[in-house]
């Protein structure tokens, strides 16, 4: 194993914030997972590439942690380096006309607050983005979307750490598909923010537009908000003409439990930790979701939580 001391003379030395022993379970929707040796808070992209820099050339294992919306994070915790970005909370606004918005949002924004922040100028496009949960970076590595709306058709520039430098990725670079992009196939592109460009509309639209997203949310998922959301991604309509709710559903899953976890009587592609789940319960339900949609349909779920520390 690494050497850690060294790491934390290195941060030490650098002035950059750190914690020993964090309890990662705080930082997940979840509320599942064991701690972490060394937890990083940079408060800027060059701090961020500084410490990509140091942990990459002392093979030391590390793990990005955004809000933590679609993790689930093993009981031993992650033995290494978590960094967590500590970048602040403000979109900076970098041109606006009555017409049109540009605007940068940090990593560490929490994605439904920049989402409300940015319809309140009177600029449509991220309403969507006001139900999805966890920070903004996390929602460019997923591509987050719903109802019809992805936040690639309103990126334009994504900021980049890799390899110890920052760099700027345009839209086409950033290769985007359905909840995926190159940042999620490879764990060695931290992203820093992104750049979006939106067009003026309707104040009383965007609110209303943000009233219906709120109460389709509320009345299609779960109550219980001990969750990471979707844990299965839709298969392709060439793959089935089904969501992946439906082929759960169907394989006789709805409402299954084990020890303290779920998978959801109310929309069964969650599961939900309903108080003493274990990360070992929720992995067993989604091998088992898993086994039995193959069984039944003939389709291999892709997931779209992401596993740490396992």
């Amino acid at each position: 194993m690494a050497d850690l001391r060294a790491v934390e003379a290195f941060l030490g030395s650098r002035g950059i914030p750190y914690r020993l022993g964090e309890p990662l379970y705080t930082y997940t929707t979840f509320r599942i997972g064991g701690v972490a040796d060394v937890f990083v808070l940079p408060r800027n992209a060059d701090e961020l590439a500084e410490v990509q820099q140091h942990t990459a050339v002392n093979r030391v294992p590390v793990f990005l942690l955004g809000g933590g919306s679609n993790l689930l994070v093993a009981d031993a915790g992650f033995r290494g380096v978590v960094v967590h970005p500590d970048f602040g909370e403000e979109p900076e606004i970098q041109y606006r006309s009555s017409e049109r918005l540009t605007v940068r949002i940090p990593a560490s924004a929490r994605a439904p607050l920049a989402g409300k922040k940015i319809s309140a100028l009177g600029f449509g496009g991220l309403e969507f983005l006001t139900t999805i949960p966890g920070h903004f970076g996390g929602s460019v590595v997923q591509n987050a979307g719903c109802y019809g709306h992805e936040l690639k058709d309103l990126i334009t520039a994504v900021e980049v750490v890799t390899q110890g430098q920052v760099k700027t990725f345009s839209n086409s670079e950033c290769a985007f598909q359905y909840r995926d992009s190159i940042f999620k196939r490879d764990a060695s592109l931290w992203v820093a923010g992104a750049q979006l460009e939106l067009q003026a509309f309707d104040p009383k639209k965007i609110a209303a537009r943000i009233e219906d997203y709120k109460q389709r949310r509320l009345t299609s998922q779960p109550k219980n908000r001990r969750s990471a959301g979707s844990i299965f991604k839709n298969p392709a309509p060439g793959v089935s003409p089904k969501k992946a709710w439906q082929l759960i559903d169907e394989a006789g899953l709805r409402g299954v439990r084990l020890g303290g976890a779920e998978i959801s009587a109310e929309h069964c592609n969650f599961i939900v930790n309903l108080g003493n789940a274990t990360a070992a319960d929720v992995l067993h339900l989604i091998q088992l979701i898993e086994q039995r949609v193959y069984e039944t349909s003939g389709v291999h779920l892709e997931r779209e939580v992401v596993l740490v520390g396992f």
